[in-house]
């Protein structure tokens, strides 16, 4: 299967959505960091767990982009960071802000367990 553009990367809700939620985390870990730079040599727990968290939405994303286009480890990380630079770009940091981090740090089973079907698509 050839490599997908970055619009259509864009438009597939589900990858559209797990790169919101890594964008989202990433901004509130800036933000933690920011506020209390001491965190960078020492994170506590809560940022541990955003950290975590952002990992576990960026390998769902990369293991979609793997098993929907059929692609190696390496393109879809690449995809995924272009996908992520893009919407960094193109969506507001107030518009981010407004979908609360909690939701974020929440992968539930049911989104974790619709990524298998998802991909067969």
């Amino acid at each position: 299967m050839a490599t997908p553009r970055p619009r259509q990367l864009r438009r597939d809700k589900t990858l559209f959505d797990l790169a919101m939620n890594s964008i989202r985390l990433q901004l509130e870990e800036a933000d933690r960091l920011a506020q209390q730079p001491q965190l960078r040599e020492a994170p506590d727990a809560e940022l541990q767990f955003i950290q975590y968290s952002i990992d576990q939405w960026a390998g769902l994303g990369t293991g979609y982009i793997m098993r929907k286009f059929r692609c190696s480890m390496a393109q879809a990380l690449q995809l995924l960071g272009e996908l992520q630079n893009e919407l960094k770009m193109s969506v507001s940091v107030p518009e981010l802000r407004r979908v609360p981090f909690t939701h974020s740090l929440a992968l539930s089973p049911e989104l974790a367990a619709a990524q298998q079907p998802a991909a067969a698509e």
